[in-house]
């Protein structure tokens, strides 16, 4: 019996959507528009703004597209990934960068990091692949210091033309990457992800999603949004 290799499956994924960046799409008619869709971490960068951070931590940090264009606007900042390849997709000035890091860590075991210990935390496209999205959750949440921020971003199960593939009795897709469903393992709508961060005390000051016409797609967002990205604060201790 062969044991699974996470490690192995994330590398080939990787690998998939550099040679190949219209497979992150699941959907082909959609493929041709790509060029003129604001991607999630395009959408991040705009929702963090001139903002600057002193300590920063990005879950599932991939070849480094959010901090490439952000790196200015951080003091210290650590990169978790569990590719190997994707490290190799880094650039070498973000390497050498002083106060940066970039770690090999498997994301579904606990931080190693005290409590109380970054100013922003970030996650792109990463809490559906791990097998305790709540305890995960958690953990942002135990290493954010109060009155940080969080930003978390996932696909959206509610999307209209996954709808579609669940009346015919289809699996809904959110990628073209190898494994099962693209190795999803947790499916999230904006209500459902929305109550699991209110659940576990964030304050949710912003919710955006990724796309052609991001703006025209929050007049419902649960149906016309493939994605959700939401910003979080997590709350000052009372006094």
């Amino acid at each position: 019996m062969s044991i699974f290799n996470k490690k192995k499956l994330y590398d080939a994924q990787y690998q998939t959507a550099v040679s190949n960046p219209a497979a992150v799409i699941d959907h082909s008619f959609y493929r041709p528009l790509l060029g003129f869709a604001k991607n999630r971490h395009q959408i991040i960068c705009e929702m963090l703004g001139s903002e600057k951070f002193e300590n920063v931590l990005e879950l599932g940090c991939g070849r480094g597209d959010i901090v490439r264009q952000k790196h200015d606007l951080f003091g210290r900042y650590t990169g978790l990934d569990l590719s190997s390849y994707q490290f190799l997709q880094i650039p070498e000035f973000l390497k050498t960068k002083n106060n940066f890091a970039f770690r090999d860590y498997d994301l579904d075991m606990p931080l190693d990091y005290a409590s109380d210990s970054f100013d922003l935390i970030l996650s792109a496209s990463t809490i559906e692949y791990l097998f305790d999205p709540i305890a995960f959750i958690q953990e942002i949440y135990r290493v954010l210091k109060p009155g940080g921020t969080s930003i978390l971003h996932t696909v959206n199960l509610a999307f209209f033309p996954r709808r579609l593939q669940l009346l015919v009795g289809k699996l809904p897709t959110f990628n073209a990457l190898p494994g099962w469903q693209g190795g999803n393992l947790h499916d999230f709508t904006y209500p459902t992800l929305a109550g699991l961060l209110k659940q576990t005390g964030f304050q949710i000051v912003r919710t955006r999603c990724s796309g052609l016409f991001p703006g025209l797609r929050f007049w419902w967002p649960n149906l016309l949004a493939g994605d959700m990205i939401f910003r979080c604060v997590k709350p000052l201790r009372a006094s």
